[in-house]
């Protein structure tokens, strides 16, 4: 797939992932996707955003945005979690 002019961003299994705006695509669904499992990946992440776009009918994803966070010890405490750090992303599908 070739992005629109000026856009940057990658393709991901069949899908363009950038952490622009592409304004003359209209949104088909915001996607968030969060993994609480150990040794999780970014690749991860893209993959289950990925199939959420794909299944949506969407073929990007505008408005990337993801990164780690850490879930503070009582709350993992609490939720008898071992892993306290987990991925986050977001963004909007869209059809190019």
């Amino acid at each position: 797939m070739k992005p629109p002019k000026g856009v940057q961003g990658l393709d991901f299994e069949g899908v363009f992932f950038t952490e622009q705006e592409i304004s003359k695509y209209s949104t088909v669904r915001h996607i968030e996707v969060v993994i609480k499992r150990q040794n999780a990946t970014l690749d991860d992440l893209k993959r289950r955003m990925a199939n959420e776009a794909k299944a949506a009918g969407a073929n990007a994803i505008k408005n990337f945005r993801y990164g780690q966070r850490i879930m503070s010890a009582l709350k993992a405490l609490i939720r008898f979690q071992w892993e306290i750090e987990y991925w986050h992303g977001e963004g909007d599908a869209v059809k190019m």
